[in-house]
């Protein structure tokens, strides 16, 4: 009874063993059926291969651009603000760190904030600032001069109609009412 027994489960191991056998191949098989049929029916967007651009997206879009720096000061403000550079060229996906510099022409304490302006005004979405004076409210005491660093990447998706950019902050001063720095 015991070779029965025997013989009965080194049978169902082999179907089993067959089944798994199967079944992997049945798998591996379909792979490329499944590819057929997304072709063919367009299912998950599968493209043929010469449907793909011939060159990386990222890659073709690195390209200089003229960046241009200004400042503007509302006429009866303390406020002196000028970039220490007017013209740079960069180019798309790098970083680039500008200096501005900023001066309290009054007797008395100020508080100022500044604001960004881009000319085309498309450009403001692809301009992406990491570090800018503009992100806080700055105060500055009597005739004091600060120099604060820009840093930014213009990105990559820039479109091509845009080859200069114009950065401009203007400042502005901010009320010192109670509970103000």
């Amino acid at each position: 009874m015991a070779s029965g027994m025997q013989a009965a489960n080194l049978t169902l191991l082999r179907r089993l063993l067959l089944l798994v056998l199967l079944m992997f191949g049945f798998a591996w098989g379909l792979v490329p059926l499944y590819r057929v049929i997304c072709e063919v029916t367009g299912l998950n967007r599968v493209v043929a291969a010469d449907a793909l651009p011939g060159r990386d997206a990222a890659q073709v879009a690195v390209r200089p651009v003229a960046l241009q720096l200004d400042a503007m000061v509302q006429p009866g403000l303390p406020w002196q603000v000028r970039p220490l550079q007017s013209r740079l060229q960069v180019k798309t996906g790098q970083f680039i760190q500008l200096q501005y510099e900023l001066r309290n022409n009054s007797q008395q304490r100020v508080v100022g904030q500044a604001i960004p302006r881009y000319l085309p005004a498309e450009a403001a979405a692809y301009v992406k600032k990491l570090e800018c004076f503009c992100f806080r409210q700055q105060v500055f005491q009597p005739g004091e001069t600060r120099r604060f660093p820009v840093v930014l990447v213009i990105d990559r998706a820039l479109p091509a109609a845009i080859d200069s950019i114009t950065l401009s902050y203007s400042v502005f001063d901010v009320p010192q009412g109670e509970g103000r720095p």
